[in-house]
C-alpha cells in the first residue's frame, strides 16, 4: 500500500515542562497506526514534532499513570491532576476532574481510540486501521489490520522461520488465550526464548475451526482432540471431559487461595492429567494443585515444579502452609503426618522441628504427627 503524506496539523502547545504536550488520545492514535507499519515520516508531520521530541514524549506518555516511572519530569510537575488536565484534550470530558486519576483515564482512552483511531490530526488520513483484539498477557499489545496484513507489535504475523503468515483478514479473529482463527485455519501463538522473546504463529494442523474452543492461554480443544500451545495434539479418548485444572496461587497479602484458570499449565480428561502438555505419569483425573509447587490426586503427591513423584508421601494428610497459617519461612516447603519436605524432598525431623513449631502450635486440630512425637520426646 502506498504511504500518503498529508498536511501538517497545528503546532503542539508547549508545556511548562521541558517537552511538547499533545492530547493523550492523539498519542494513542499515532501509536496505533505505527503498529501497522506507518513510519515516523508518516506520523510526525501530522503532530509537528521532531523525531527527538517524539522520542522524549513517547517515553513519558507510554508510562502515564504508572507508579514512579519518571513521566512527571517530562511535564515539569508532580501534580497528577495538572498533568491529567493537560493531556485530556478536547475530545474527553472528565466527569469528576477532582478525583480522576491518570491510571483510570489511560485505561479508558486506549481501547476507545483503538476502536476509532481516526481522530484529531488523523481524522482524514486515508489509512485503514482495525483493532482485532488485545493480547491477554501483553495488555499494551494488540492484533490489528490495515486491510492487507494482520499486525502484532508493529509487524505482520510471521511463522517461526520468519515467513509471512497467510491469513484471511476478513474472517480473522481472536478466540482467547493464544489462539486465533480464520475461515480455513486455527492458529497458535508461540514464543522463542521464553517471556519477552520473539513471538511467531503457526497453523494448528488438523484442528477443526467449526468446533475449536480455547480453554486458556495454553490449552484448547475441538470435537476430536485436545491441543497444547507448543503445537502438540493431545489425542484424548474423552475430549468431552478435557478441561483445565486450575493452579492455586497462595495470596499471602490478601489471605486467600486463588484458583488460576487462564494461565494454568494443567489439564485433564477422563483418563489422564497433563502438565505443560505432557501426561503427568501415574496421575489420576482427581489431581488438584495445592500451590507452592505441589499437587496430589489423593493417592500420590508430586513436587511438580521438578516433575518429581514424592515417594512415601502420605497423600491423605499432605499439605502446604497457606495464607492465614504460620509459615516456616522456607520456599517450596510442605508437610504430612510422617515428615516435612522442601523442594519435594524429605527434611530430617530434627532439622524441621523448630521451623514448623509455630505451624503445629497453631493447628491444635492436628494429632499424632511426627512433630507431636518429637515434642513429647523432648
Amino acid at each position: 500500500m502506498r504511504r500518503t503524506r498529508v498536511a501538517r496539523s497545528k503546532k503542539a502547545v508547549p508545556p511548562a515542562g521541558p517537552g511538547p504536550v499533545i492530547p493523550f488520545d492523539v498519542y494513542v492514535a499515532a501509536r496505533f497506526f505505527m503498529a501497522m507499519g506507518r513510519t515516523l515520516d508518516d506520523v510526525l508531520p501530522l503532530l509537528d514534532l521532531s523525531e527527538a521530541q517524539w522520542m522524549a514524549l513517547h517515553k513519558a506518555y507510554d508510562y502515564l499513570g504508572r507508579f514512579d516511572f519518571g513521566y512527571q519530569d517530562y511535564f515539569g510537575s508532580d501534580d497528577e491532576a495538572d498533568i491529567l488536565a493537560r493531556v485530556a484534550g478536547p475530545r474527553w470530558r472528565l466527569s469528576d476532574p477532582v478525583n480522576a486519576t491518570l491510571e483510570a483515564f489511560v485505561r479508558e482512552v486506549r481501547p476507545a481510540v483503538w476502536a476509532k483511531p481516526h481522530i484529531g490530526p488523523f481524522a482524514n488520513v486515508p489509512w485503514t486501521g482495525v483493532h482485532i483484539a488485545t493480547h491477554p498477557e501483553m495488555t499494551l499489545c494488540f492484533y490489528s489490520h490495515d486491510g492487507e496484513h494482520v499486525y502484532f507489535l508493529g509487524k505482520p504475523l510471521a511463522t517461526k522461520d520468519r515467513q509471512p503468515l497467510d491469513v484471511d483478514i476478513a474472517t480473522f479473529e481472536w478466540l482467547g488465550g493464544r489462539w486465533l482463527k480464520d475461515v480455513a485455519h486455527i492458529y497458535g501463538q508461540g514464543e522463542l526464548g521464553g517471556p519477552g522473546g520473539r513471538v511467531y504463529w503457526y497453523v494448528v494442523n488438523g484442528a477443526d475451526p467449526a468446533t475449536f474452543q480455547a480453554l486458556n492461554l495454553r490449552y484448547a480443544k475441538d470435537a476430536f482432540n485436545g491441543y497444547y500451545i507448543t503445537g502438540k495434539t493431545l489425542r484424548t479418548k474423552s475430549v468431552d471431559r478435557f478441561e483445565i485444572v486450575p493452579e492455586v496461587r497462595l495470596n499471602f497479602r490478601d489471605i486467600s487461595q486463588d484458583p488460576l484458570y487462564k494461565t494454568s499449565v494443567f489439564a485433564r480428561d477422563a483418563e489422564h492429567v497433563y502438565f505443560y502438555g505432557a501426561r503427568l505419569r501415574g496421575a489420576r483425573p482427581s489431581f488438584r494443585d495445592l500451590g507452592n509447587g505441589y499437587g496430589t490426586d489423593g493417592v500420590q503427591v508430586w513436587f511438580h515444579d521438578a516433575k518429581l513423584l514424592i515417594e512415601d508421601a502420605d497423600a491423605a494428610t499432605f499439605r502446604v502452609p497457606v495464607p492465614g497459617e504460620p509459615h516456616p519461612g522456607m520456599h517450596y516447603c510442605a508437610v504430612d503426618r510422617l515428615r516435612a519436605y522442601r523442594y519435594g524432598k524429605p527434611v530430617p525431623c530434627e532439622e524441621a522441628f523448630e521451623v514448623w513449631k509455630a505451624f503445629f502450635e497453631f493447628h491444635t486440630d492436628l494429632r499424632d504427627w511426627w512433630w507431636h512425637d518429637m515434642a513429647c520426646a523432648r
